[in-house]
């Protein structure tokens, strides 16, 4: 980086000298110090006055700046002097003295070169005059061409007005164009629902180089049409053909108003385009619009040629002679062939309109025209109108810009930040935001981040870019909020002020740059100094797999790491840095504002031969993402750390040595199938819980088993690492079902839970340690398999939640001793109840009167059904019947798609007697019956009924056309957790006069 000297009280050693008769107001050539000789002939010559001064200096603008000059006066006498700015953006010259001037640039908004001159006169009327030539730099400028936000600190409030006078400008710029096109008409326009609408999700980036603005908003906020200024370029852009619709008598109070799209466009006034002979070509346009299109020009401008340019051979010499080109995007010529001539009419500073001819649809060649243009448009088969069926009907386009006013988003916060006059009470938040808060900031913040991720994915680097001069500023003043945090924070006690720029600055977060600062403070998330890390380069292969899998290298903070692919696979990769969702920094609870909230970062594709760059603040292990599976992939990464990480064929020992080491605060354990992302705290106690997994090697065979096959087994998935199973793939075979392959990498993040103590999802996420049989791992990744089809009516949603991490415990201690701890449910309440109820009038009201529907109730039922299932015989492990289920909800699922379907499948499914829209509509407790009914070969009536889950005549007559084993009203009891040992529990009939047999 270029280090900026601001020189102050230095004297320069240049001397200048020569001579003329000028008096010092205008330059001379070159740099020589202008002398006026005396006019008394016989007077002794004295040399003119000395003056030196150097030919450049350079300086910063923020404080004054002091120029010295050495000047000799060799007559006595009174001497005049002279400082004067010759060129470039006034600034101040003050406390001039004929040795020194200060200059004050402090209200310059840019950098800037300026010329100075001093010019000397001494008593005898000779004058020197020497000139300096000043480079201006301003620090926010210059924090704006490069990036680095330290440029710019403590100039937070100078960064905040002039992203408001940006604003302020963009707007006045489109308010006036929106007065030019509409002057005071009202504005009612319906392009009816077989249209599309344009968007401009871009246009304030590029201003002021390019202009382009909304000039038709319906009520909903859908743009119809736009015009856009690229350095004199005019476009405009309509999405319907409006001219064949004016022509057909639609829209006619528009007319006017578009005509003064037209003289827009051509930079004349109506009088103008009305009398002038013009030159239109028609591009992209065929069938009946051609006609229309010809038809209207001619009736209100016969002054006006039009040709269409339809010979390929000739499109380049057709269009240049137009002075208004009239576009479609009808697919009469390839993308090849229309992009060159876009650009080559771009070129020339002609004038486009374009006229949407697709109906609501649009082909690939619509973003073709219009993205040069500034504008884009849904892609193939977007709905456009057809669903929102907006229209314009305004009073005037003041009303209009009331309603949909550009960047309301930015304006709203740096509004705040600027008067901080914060108009909400942010310590609600702890309970519950004041709407204005939640509705208006949090949606706006939301907002820009979405803008600021889509330069990340795009692969801007937008400090190398000449625009997007509004989010630079957003950028810079985040990167400079970033220093001042300190966590935790309150949302109730910390200033306010401080909190919000806090929570500012974590949306502002951009990363394809060269200069990304790292924070004084990135609360428990991880240190701050890796000064005692070297950055290596490192080479990573990995098998694709759908989903995200680790790479092994750790993003050092504020360092840019490089990577290139150097594979040919066809998988399509995006590379990111962090596992964390955001959810799992709480910022509105209690003092848990404890580190950045948005640690994830965006995700950025790779393609092929690539090289791609990422600069965090925060830092963290990186991860790759994948479409395909099974593709073999390399990267090459450069300028990384290498934390603690292993991975089938790394080196066991050197991964606990790296994690006693404590040189990073995040440690991965990468299998095939399941990856664990942990803080290092924790991955110390995960490995050092138990000696069945105390080395990665044994860790990695744990996970794959307890964590990868019995979990997806049950859940009724084939594919790598799980096993096959006979009573279960076997059965399902025989039906004719197809059993889903599951060939993917699931995730744990070690670390804070997004909700609760641990929260499901890929990756789930938890305040624990990892244990591959602890009950709160199988639970969470029980969640991602669990279906509510197979809970029972009205009971809590964990009730079918933890039957995989009981299966897998059981199996843990069957095949290894390890005892499980099965959270000691038990089953004496339900045995007293199930018992009482034979004594009442009716057995199955007081069941249901019981509600025993809660997430414990509801497992205890559940496990019933499954242990009756091997009690008769019907399976070795009656874990399996629930293998079976699954396998058959999904067929069920997938015959339910389409009645064809379903009548070539319900017989194999066991819902013969139920058309698709009964299916459709059957009741969880139908469904369970029907369906473990078929799956055991038992029937299930009875225990349904005994257990008060109410379920139809045609469940039960579709069950008994089965004719299969009634199993008998009894419950099996057990001990608190037992049922993780085995499932060969003892049966106790429901008859009423049993006791609880278990002492």
């Amino acid at each position: 980086m270029k280090q900026w000297l601001l020189l102050i009280f230095v004297a320069f050693g240049v001397t200048a000298c020569g001579g003329s008769d000028s008096t010092g107001t205008n330059e001379p050539d070159g740099n020589s110090g202008e002398l006026t000789p005396p006019t008394d002939e016989n007077t002794p010559a004295l040399p003119a006055p000395e003056i030196e001064l150097s030919d450049t200096y350079e300086a910063w603008t923020d404080e004054l700046i002091t120029i010295n000059a050495k000047v000799k006066v060799h007559a006595v006498g009174n001497t005049e002097f002279e400082w004067a700015q010759l060129t470039g953006t006034e600034v101040k010259l003050i406390n001039a003295t004929i040795n020194s001037v200060q200059v004050d640039a402090t209200e310059l908004s840019d950098t800037q070169d300026i010329r100075l001159s001093l010019s000397v006169t001494d008593s005898s009327n000779q004058t020197s005059t020497d000139f300096i030539s000043l480079k201006l730099n301003d620090k926010v400028s210059t924090a704006l061409k490069s990036g680095d936000a330290s440029l710019a600190t403590g100039f937070d409030s100078k960064i905040i007005k002039r992203a408001i006078e940006h604003i302020k400008q963009y707007r006045l710029d489109g308010e006036s164009l929106l007065n030019t096109i509409h002057q005071n008409d009202a504005i009612v326009y319906d392009q009816g629902k077989n249209s599309q609408f344009i968007s401009l999700a871009s246009a304030e980036h590029a201003y002021p180089k390019t202009k382009a603005f909304a000039i038709v908003t319906g009520n909903q906020g859908l743009t119809f049409a736009a015009t856009s200024d690229i350095e004199n370029q005019r476009n405009a852009a309509f999405g319907t053909d409006i001219i064949s619709s004016l022509q057909q008598g639609n829209n006619s109070g528009f007319e006017t108003t578009f005509k003064r799209v037209l003289g827009w466009l051509l930079a004349q006034t109506q009088e103008q385009i009305d009398e002038d002979n013009k030159q239109v070509r028609l591009f992209l346009i065929d069938g009946s619009a051609l006609d229309r299109i010809t038809s209207w020009i001619s009736t209100q401008y016969p002054n006006w040629e039009v040709v269409n340019c339809n010979d390929e051979a000739m499109l380049s010499n057709c269009l240049s002679e137009a002075d208004l080109v009239i576009t479609g995007s009808a697919e009469l010529f390839s993308i090849a062939t229309v992009a060159p001539l876009i650009e080559q009419l771009q070129r020339a500073k002609q004038p486009l309109l374009y006229l949407h001819p697709h109906s609501w649809n649009s082909v690939p060649l619509t973003q073709t025209v219009l993205n040069p243009m500034g504008f884009s448009m849904q892609g193939r088969g977007g709905p456009g109108n057809f669903f929102s069926q907006d229209k314009a009907d305004w009073v005037s386009a003041e009303e209009m810009l009331e309603h949909f006013t550009s960047l309301e988003e930015e304006q709203l916060w740096l509004t705040l930040l600027d008067t901080q006059n914060i108009d909400f009470n942010l310590a609600n938040c702890a309970d519950t935001c004041d709407d204005v808060f939640s509705q208006s900031y949090q949606n706006a913040v939301k907002i820009m981040r979405q803008k600021i991720q889509a330069f990340d994915s795009s692969k801007q680097d937008l400090f190398s870019l000449n625009d997007h001069q509004l989010y630079k500023l957003l950028i810079i003043l985040g990167d400079n909020y970033r220093q001042t945090i300190q966590y935790p924070m309150d949302v109730s006690s910390t200033d306010p002020l401080s909190y919000l720029k806090a929570y500012f600055s974590d949306h502002m977060v951009y990363h394809y740059r060269d200069i990304n600062a790292t924070p004084k403070d990135l609360g428990n998330f991880s240190r701050t100094d890796f000064s005692h890390i070297t950055a290596v380069n490192h080479s990573v292969r990995l098998s694709s797999k759908k989903g995200f899998r680790s790479a092994g290298v750790y993003a050092l903070p504020g360092q840019t790491l490089t990577v290139t692919r150097t594979d040919n696979s066809d998988v399509r990769m995006w590379v990111f840095i962090n596992t964390q969702r955001a959810g799992s920094t709480h910022e509105f609870d209690s003092n848990s504002y404890n580190r950045p909230k948005y640690l994830q970062s965006t995700h950025i594709e790779i393609v092929a031969g690539e090289t791609i760059k990422f600069t965090s603040p925060y830092g963290g292990p990186v991860q790759v993402k994948f479409d395909q599976t099974d593709l073999p992939t390399t990267l090459a990464f450069e300028n990384v750390g290498l934390h603690p990480y292993w991975r089938k064929g790394k080196n066991g020992e050197q991964f606990l040595m790296d994690l006693a080491a404590n040189q990073y605060d995040w440690a991965e354990l990468a299998t095939d199938h399941f990856e664990v992302h942990s803080s290092l705290v924790k991955m110390q106690k995960t490995m050092s819980a138990e000696p069945l997994w105390d080395t990665p090697e044994k860790m990695e065979t744990a996970i794959m088993t307890q964590v990868h096959n019995y979990p997806h087994l049950l859940a009724g998935f084939k594919g790598p690492f799980i096993d096959e199973v006979a009573e279960i793939h076997d059965f399902a075979n025989s039906q004719g079902w197809v059993i889903e392959e599951l060939d993917t990498v699931k995730h744990m993040n070690a670390d804070q839970a997004s909700c609760g103590y641990g929260c499901s999802g890929n990756p789930y996420d938890a305040y624990w340690e990892f244990n591959p049989t602890g009950h709160g791992d199988i639970h969470e990744l029980g969640h991602g398999l669990e279906k509510g089809r197979l809970r029972f009516d009205g009971h809590e949603g964990h009730s079918s939640t933890n039957p995989y991490s009981y299966y897998t415990k059981s199996r843990a201690y069957t095949e290894q001793g390890k005892l499980p701890s099965c959270q000691d449910l038990n089953i004496d309440d339900e045995f007293a109840i199930l018992q009482a109820s034979v004594n009442q009038g009716d057995a199955f009201a007081y069941m249901q009167a019981a509600q025993l529907t809660s997430w414990s109730s509801g497992m205890a039922t559940m496990l019933q059904m499954l242990v009756a299932s091997q009690h008769y015989d019907a399976l070795e492990n009656g874990w399996h019947l629930l293998a079976r289920v699954h396998i058959l909800l999904r067929e069920f699922e997938r015959a339910t798609k389409s009645d064809e379907i379903w009548v070539q499948k319900k017989d194999s499914l066991g819902f013969s007697t139920f058309s698709v829209d009964e299916a459709k509509s059957l009741s969880n407790n139908d469904f369970l019956m029907v369906a473990m009914s078929y799956s055991s070969k038992l029937d299930y009536r009875d225990v349904y009924q005994m257990w008060g889950l109410a379920t139809t005549a045609a469940a039960k007559e579709q069950v008994a056309l089965f004719n299969l084993p009634m199993i008998a009203k009894q419950v099996y009891v057990y001990e608190p957790g037992d049922y993780c040992f085995s499932l060969d529990l003892q049966a106790v009939a429901v008859d009423g006069n049993q006791e609880w047999p278990l002492k």
